[in-house]
């Protein structure tokens, strides 16, 4: 387990002030509200420093249950595979989002950037989404999205250019159908692992995945992400099998 990366935070908070013309007679004066910033559309915000506080003390919990289980399903792959290196993106500007990817060294990121830390509840979302992060890396999610993707464009190639197309056209939209081809299963498995993780952390899965009534998601065929309702509806199957199993003394498998 790495010590938490995570660089200094700058974020100028400024408020913004509309004049209003000077009244006319029988002309109300209006006056425009300011506009809203991408983590305040999501509704209720907290600091950025107390984003980031929570983040780091949530992490510190979250990265080593994390890296024991993934190691546990990951005995074949190297050291690093398992590595976490927790970080977050402070760009202001930014929709606030979360991600995992894996790092020129073969070790998997997690990224949260500011605006999801000021649009997040409380600390079991941040386990939960941190959790979910995590998951992706233990199922292999990012490894067999590249396999589809490697498929989806031979096949691609081939389809266009027997037809009479470019083939390289065929693969750009082979390798991206690919690569989305099983998305929304991944999201899927990803929270039933997430559950696991945020419950042996210590915190609470399913206040944790209230998060999925802010978010999207859709039974759309182009929507990588599942209806919030579907993801809920898992961790909630996810948690009592685990309750059960603590009741009868064991702990529940991982499975996804």
């Amino acid at each position: 387990m790495k010590k938490l990366l995570i660089p200094v935070l700058c974020v100028s908070m400024t408020a913004c002030t509309v004049s209003t013309p000077s009244p006319q007679p029988q002309t109300k004066p209006q006056t425009k509200p300011a506009p809203q910033t991408q983590a305040q559309s999501m509704g209720p915000v907290r600091s950025a420093s107390s984003g980031v506080a929570a983040y780091k003390r949530v992490a510190r919990r979250v990265e080593p249950v994390s890296e024991s289980i993934c190691r546990s399903f990951s005995k074949d792959l190297p050291a690093q595979f398992c590595d976490f290196q927790i970080r977050f993106d402070d760009n202001p500007k930014a929709a606030p989002n979360a991600y995992q990817t894996i790092g020129r060294d073969g070790k998997p990121i997690i990224t949260f950037n500011v605006n999801m830390l000021r649009s997040i509840k409380n600390d079991d979302e941040i386990a939960f989404i941190m959790g979910h992060e995590a998951g992706h890396q233990i199922a292999r999610h990012l490894l067999q999205k590249r396999n589809n993707a490697n498929g989806g464009a031979i096949l691609g190639a081939i389809i266009i250019g027997g037809l009479g197309g470019n083939p390289m056209d065929g693969a750009n939209l082979g390798g991206m159908v690919g690569a989305q081809s099983f998305s929304k299963k991944f999201e899927l498995q990803a929270d039933r692992i997430g559950a696991h993780v945020a419950t042996r952390s210590g915190y609470n899965a399913i206040r944790g995945a209230r998060s999925f009534e802010r978010t999207g998601g859709s039974n759309s065929m182009l929507s990588t992400h599942p209806p919030g309702a579907d993801r809920f509806a898992v961790v909630q199957r996810t948690v009592a099998e685990i309750n059960a199993a603590r009741k009868q003394g064991k702990t529940a498998p991982i499975r996804w």
